[in-house]
C-alpha cells in the first residue's frame, strides 16, 4: 500500500521534470480541413548551428520545421524524403520536374500561419516562405518516423 502511494507521487513530479527538460512549448493551436495544426517554439537546442526552430505538427502525419536559413518538411508517408523550401523557378528538365513538389494548399496555410508567429515572436532572422515556388525533395534514410520531432539517421 505505501509503495502504491510514492508511486502515484512519483509519477506526476517524474512527468513534470521530463516535460521541462524538453525546451518545448505549444504556442498556437488551429484547426482546419487537414487535421489540427500544433505550432512549438522550441529554444536551446544541441545542435551547435541551431539555437532555436519552430515545429509544425499537422495531425501527426506532416512536420514542417523552421530555421534561420531555411525551412524543411518531412511527411510520414514519405519517411524517407526531406522536402526543403525552394525559392525561384522551377527548371523545365523533365528530370528537374521529379525533383520538386510544388507548394500545396497545406504547404500554403501552414507557412502563411508561421510568418505571423515569427512576427509575434520578433525572430526576424528566420527564413520566411515568400517567394518559394516548391519544395525540394531530397531523399534521405531514416529509421522510423520523428520523436519529439527529431528523426534518427542510419
Amino acid at each position: 500500500m505505501k509503495h502504491t502511494q510514492i508511486k502515484i507521487l512519483l509519477f506526476p513530479i517524474i512527468a513534470l521534470i521530463i516535460s521541462c527538460s524538453t525546451n518545448k512549448g505549444l504556442i498556437k493551436r488551429d484547426k482546419s480541413d487537414h487535421g489540427t495544426l500544433k505550432y512549438y517554439v522550441q529554444t536551446d537546442l544541441n545542435d551547435e548551428n541551431y539555437k532555436k526552430r519552430i515545429i509544425i505538427k499537422v495531425a501527426d502525419s506532416v512536420y514542417y520545421s523552421l530555421y534561420s536559413d531555411g525551412i524543411n518538411k518531412l511527411t510520414k508517408k514519405n519517411k524517407n524524403s526531406v522536402y526543403r523550401l525552394f525559392y525561384g523557378e522551377i527548371p523545365k528538365e523533365m528530370d528537374a520536374q521529379i525533383a520538386y513538389q510544388k507548394l500545396s494548399e497545406l504547404d500554403s496555410l501552414v507557412l502563411s500561419k508561421s510568418d505571423k508567429i515569427l512576427d509575434s515572436l520578433k525572430w526576424n532572422d528566420f527564413k520566411r516562405w515568400n517567394g518559394a515556388s516548391a519544395f525540394e525533395i531530397e531523399v534521405v534514410y531514416y529509421h522510423g518516423f520523428p520523436k519529439n520531432g527529431k528523426f534518427e539517421p542510419y
